[in-house]
């Protein structure tokens, strides 16, 4: 046979797709790393967020995950997380890193591993030994909590131990191992049964105090196995496991027993459900793989460890969707849950005054003197007369606050705050309302109070309450209405002085007048008496005489002159002789003897 020689040409291009392969392969690997490493972590809100347990705060628990080695992410401080409550950024929480506790249910599917002289049985059993010697079991609050169940022949699912809780018994689960160990399991098993049965136990138990253990645990299924049987394989079935524990947040741990040193024909669902439910698959064929199982549990074992995340709503009474984000060295990932406020604004009562309360203003005086004769009262002025207003503050969630201040309100008129709970005590002095006057005054008042709540910012009202107040009238002295008469009618006294000058100086011209005419009836009366009469001679002793009228109203007659001295007049009760004449004055002279 001729041997051809290799072409140069050929050498070159051989050497160059070798050194594209590598290069390529090289890629491939950072680029397979990168997404690994890349992908970020798993957030899981474990549990519904409490909301009642100290409202406004919210307490809610989340596990942070390296989905590539199922251990808790450490380390992390408030500002890793991002928290959005319906859409809102509320800024930074309060963080904690807490021991909140594993809830695992361990699934041995035993068709193919329990035959006779099969070792994978015990190697199984004992792989939960070690498992369960890793719990912390102490009889604390945040115990781990676990259940096991057994896939057997017929699709029994036996042996099955539940959760025990306060205390925890591991011993329940150990014996199930033990009869395990004696039992032969001849051909396959449906594994998806035992899967779901695992999944009712850690979301659908029966027990209420088992499901509040549950509630903001870690809960992960860990599933020995040499595969799905391909009898019982059905995709639908599989995709139904994997949505429920998705739904969940359960994660599927899944160890694939295989023969010593040999690979697992029938792992790809135990990949699948592992991967599509962030757990992780290992295959366990060897005494590297074993270690890799138990360094598996061990990383299991810091997932009992979460984040409290803390911080206060000032969301009103309803569902909201609460958005946790979290940043981490390994990538960011964020996930959401549906939290429920129970805030509602509190109701305000007004407690004092009572409705229809009546209030009396009473009012004070000074007394002065009056004209030097008596008083009059001045500086009228009412009495302080408060009413006291107080307002309660009644709670409808249980979420203690009070406002900052109550505000109160007369015939919605704005009177007057107060800042001092838990009462609010003002006191509303009702005497400086109005002023005093001489008519009584009455006028109802409504009363209300309102504030605005120091959670929700919604204005808080109180009831309407109803006052009547009475104020007194002003009562003065008859001395006082005078003045005020007076002063009201000065110019009336003006007119009467006027007229009064007026009349005596008419009275004075009158007087003169009369005096001038009765001088001339005397000079006129005088005359004729001297006519008539004349002077008796010097006699021993006194003489009688008369008078006798010659002219005028009593001519004729003669009047005795029986006395020394007479006196001639107008009026009898002033004179001896009265003329009776309205010319003459009283007396108008007098007669000498």
């Amino acid at each position: 046979m001729r041997n051809n020689p290799r072409s140069p040409f050929i050498g070159h291009w051989s050497w160059a797709i070798v050194h594209c392969s590598m290069v390529a392969l090289i890629l491939l690997t950072v680029v397979l790393a990168s997404q690994a490493q890349g992908t970020g972590p798993l957030v899981i809100i474990q549990g519904t967020p409490d909301t009642t347990a100290a409202p406004p705060e919210v307490r809610t628990y989340v596990s942070v995950i390296d989905k590539n080695t199922a251990q808790t992410i450490n380390d992390l401080a408030s500002k890793n997380f991002q928290i959005e409550e319906a859409g809102v950024d509320i800024g930074t929480p309060a963080i904690s890193y807490e021991p909140v506790g594993l809830a695992i249910v361990v699934v041995v599917d035993r068709g193919g591993i329990s035959a006779p002289s099969d070792p994978r049985i015990k190697e199984a059993t004992d792989l939960v030994r070690e498992l369960v010697n890793r719990l912390s079991v102490t009889g604390a609050a945040d115990d781990d909590v676990i259940g096991i169940v057994g896939v057997g022949e017929d699709g029994a699912l036996q042996p099955e131990e539940d959760f025990s809780y306060n205390p925890v018994d591991t011993n329940l689960v150990l014996n199930a191992l033990v009869t395990m160990e004696g039992e032969t399991v001849r051909g396959g098993t449906p594994l998806y049964e035992g899967l779901d049965e695992a999944l009712r136990l850690l979301t659908a138990h029966t027990d209420a105090t088992i499901r509040d253990v549950l509630s903001h645990r870690r809960k992960v299924i860990v599933v020995f196995s040499d595969g799905v049987d391909p009898d019982f394989s059905d995709t639908a079935r599989e995709e139904d496991i994997i949505r429920k524990a998705n739904n969940a947040d359960i994660s599927l741990y899944t160890v694939g027993l295989a023969q010593r040193n040999r690979d697992l024909s029938a792992g790809e669902n135990l990949k699948r459900l592992a991967h599509q439910t962030y757990g992780l698959y290992q295959l366990h064929n060897n005494d590297e793989t074993h270690q890799q199982v138990l360094d598996l549990f061990g990383h299991l074992m810091s997932q009992r460890q979460q984040y409290l995340v803390t911080y206060s709503t000032r969301l009103p009474k309803g569902d909201y969707t609460l958005n946790i984000g979290v940043d981490t060295p390994i990538g960011s990932a964020e996930s959401s849950v549906t939290i429920s406020s129970i805030l509602e604004k509190p109701r305000l009562r007004l407690t004092s005054p009572t409705d229809g309360q009546p209030v009396t203003v009473p009012i004070s005086h000074t007394e002065t003197s009056c004209l030097l004769l008596s008083t009059q009262r001045t500086d009228f002025h009412y009495l302080s007369t408060p009413v006291h207003l107080s307002t309660e503050v009644v709670l409808v969630d249980d979420a203690p606050r009070d406002p900052a201040e109550v505000r109160y309100f007369a015939n919605g008129a704005f009177i007057g705050a107060s800042t001092t709970p838990p009462t609010y005590d003002f006191t509303w002095d009702v005497s400086t309302v109005v002023t005093p006057t001489e008519e009584m005054r009455v006028q109802e008042f409504t009363l209300t109070g309102e504030a605005d709540d120091a959670y929700l910012g919604e204005r808080m009202e109180t009831q309407a309450v109803t006052i009547e107040v009475t104020w007194e009238p002003t009562e003065q002295t008859g001395c006082a209405h005078l003045v005020e008469w007076l002063g009201t009618y000065w110019w009336l006294l003006v007119v009467l002085a006027a007229l009064a000058v007026g009349l005596l100086v008419l009275l004075i011209l009158l007087i003169r007048t009369r005096g001038e005419l009765a001088r001339k009836v005397v000079a006129r009366t005088t005359g004729v008496l001297k006519g008539v009469t004349k002077h008796l001679g010097a006699m021993p002793q006194r003489a009688p005489g008369k008078l006798v009228i010659l002219q005028g109203a009593n001519m004729g007659k003669e009047f005795r002159l029986a006395t020394q001295v007479v006196k001639v007049g107008r009026d009898p009760q002033f004179c001896d002789f009265a003329l009776y004449d309205e010319y003459t004055s009283n007396p108008h002279f007098s007669i000498q003897l």
